[in-house]
Parts: C-alpha cells; sequence; structure tokens
C-alpha cells in the first residue's frame, strides 16, 4: 500500500483499524501523512486507549466498535463535507501539476520571478508565475495575508509575532517590515479573535 502511495499518491480518506498485525494502525497513518498530508483518516477500532495519540496526528475521527451505519455515515459525511469546504490549487511545478490545499500553505516567498510554496509537510513547490485567478483566489481568504512585498503568509500557521517577525508553525521567522508592523499585529489578533469566537 505504501509503496502505491509513493508512487501515485496518499487516498482522500483512509478507514484504518488500531490493532494489526505487526503495527498499529496511528504507526500506518504516520507513513501515509508522509505521502500525503491531505488524506483524511479515520480510525474504526475496538480498543479507545489510542484516541489521544490518533488525535495527536489530527484524525478526522475515531469511532469505537460496534457501531452503527448511522454512526459511521455520520462520520463520512462530516470529512467529505470539511473536504468540499478546502480551497484546492493546482500549481504547474518543473513540468509537473501539483494539486494543493490552500491550507496546507504555511507561506509563499517572491524570489526574483518564482514563487516558492512552503508547505506544512516540509515540501516547498517553485513555480515561474502566478496567475491572475490564482493569486486572487489566494488574496480573496481571510487567513492570507501580504507581509511586505516579498511574503505572503497563512495566519493559521503562525506560531506567533514577536514584534519584528512571524515566527511560523516550522520555526521560520518571516521578516515583518516596519512600515506595516502595526497592521499586521492587527489582523494577526483579529484573525485570531474570529476564530476563538467561531
Amino acid at each position: 500500500m505504501l509503496e502505491a502511495f509513493d508512487r501515485s499518491g496518499g487516498p482522500d480518506i483512509a478507514l484504518l483499524d488500531i490493532c494489526m498485525p505487526g503495527m498499529l494502525g496511528t504507526e500506518l497513518a504516520r507513513d501515509i501523512l508522509r505521502f500525503s498530508k491531505n488524506t483524511d483518516i479515520i480510525f474504526l477500532t475496538t480498543s479507545p486507549d489510542y484516541a489521544v495519540d490518533a488525535f495527536s496526528i489530527h484524525a478526522a475521527d475515531y469511532i469505537c466498535k460496534p457501531y452503527t451505519q448511522e454512526q459511521f455515515d455520520a462520520a463520512l459525511e462530516r470529512v467529505i463535507a470539511r473536504r468540499e469546504q478546502r480551497t484546492w490549487l493546482l500549481l504547474r511545478c518543473e513540468g509537473e501539476l501539483h494539486r494543493i490545499a490552500l491550507e496546507d500553505i504555511l507561506y509563499i516567498e517572491t524570489r526574483d520571478k518564482r514563487r516558492v510554496f512552503s508547505l506544512a509537510s516540509g515540501r516547498k513547490l517553485s513555480v515561474w508565475s502566478l496567475p491572475t485567478q490564482l493569486q486572487e483566489t489566494i488574496m480573496g481568504k481571510k487567513c492570507m495575508t501580504m507581509c511586505g512585498s516579498s511574503y505572503i503568509v497563512n495566519l493559521n500557521h503562525v506560531r506567533g509575532f514577536s514584534g519584528t517577525d512571524l515566527v511560523m508553525d516550522d520555526g521560520t521567522l518571516i521578516p515583518v517590515p516596519r512600515r506595516c508592523r502595526s497592521e499586521i499585529k492587527q489582523e494577526y489578533f483579529d484573525f485570531y479573535l474570529n476564530e476563538a469566537r467561531n
């Protein structure tokens, strides 16, 4: 299964047991997520003991057996509804097309005529230019903000604001130009205040 994922990418949704011969389902889930950060994982298991570990890898759901068809259908419908709400981007990089979820972008850096997309998985995708429609899609989302002329930042992945830099989830420091520090600070505060209310 993992060899197939390595060749063609992971599935949209994976249904996994926890207790399997030779390995735990949570271990397999981590392997799957190395190939595809966009895979949603639902655990179906007899054991409630691994729920904390499952949710630490952001499992979409954790259903204990025995379960009803209604419980299973409800979990699947929730995952599908969340997937349909995602904004997907299609990027052409070095002759290949890559489909990425907007939520997986940490930041986009402009380097000369290239745009470098840094993703939550640690991958970097470099594209020569950004079509106007794609630029409008990205900047049309409340979570995305310009940080000077060199960076577009996903506020969902900002761990903190030091006053001079935005600290990203991966530890990267994004410099905030002096002229827009108060504006970025207010955007950051407003974004997380709104997230807390929702």
